[in-house]
């Protein structure tokens, strides 16, 4: 988030407010699902972003942003959860911890997929049909192309997916980012 888009938000501009929610709605959505039914999803995040436009004036900085989105889904989840009659027992077991884990998974799925966005299509379109559990030859028939040609472009999208970890991360970093998305 950089700090001129910031002051525009924090200024009214509902262009930078567009920005804002594009940029973490993804990350958001992905953390409120751990908590909540996939229903609630919408209308957490909705409430969040509507609370943050009301309060735009009252965060301090950038930096600041996101702990307050985080902290804002954390709050509006528990609300759901008590709104649904969930057991006391489940709400009181949930941590600042588990919130961390949880905030840490979706970041880190986050980074992932914005790395493999950038991949050229044919080899992003192979990498995320595989990841949603297509076998080769369903990923073959809804690309149009061979089995063989599947394996070329998932084996070249991870070669650039490892490389461009690398170069942004550093070694060690993009190994454990691939093995947990991989599982190499």
């Amino acid at each position: 988030m950089n700090k001129k888009i910031f002051s525009r938000f924090v200024g009214g501009d509902e262009g930078a407010f567009k920005l804002i929610f594009e940029e973490y709605s993804p990350s958001l959505i992905a953390f409120a699902r751990r908590f909540v039914p996939s229903d609630d999803v919408s209308d957490v995040l909705q409430e969040i972003f509507l609370q943050l436009w009301n309060h735009r004036a009252d965060i301090q900085s950038p930096e600041l942003l996101k702990s307050y989105l985080f902290a804002s889904t954390r709050n509006h989840c528990l609300n759901v959860l008590r709104a649904h009659h969930q057991s006391e027992r489940y709400l009181e077991s949930l941590t600042e911890a588990d919130f961390e884990d949880h905030i840490l998974d979706v970041e880190v799925y986050t980074l992932l997929y914005k790395t493999i966005a950038d991949l050229p299509e044919r080899y992003r379109t192979a990498i995320e049909l595989s990841m949603n559990g297509d076998t080769l030859e369903e990923i073959a028939q809804k690309m149009c192309v061979t089995i063989d040609a599947v394996k070329g472009y998932k084996k070249r999208g991870k070669a650039m997916l490892r490389k461009n970890l690398e170069y942004m991360y550093g070694t060690t970093v993009a190994a454990l980012l691939l093995a947990h998305l991989f599982g190499l």
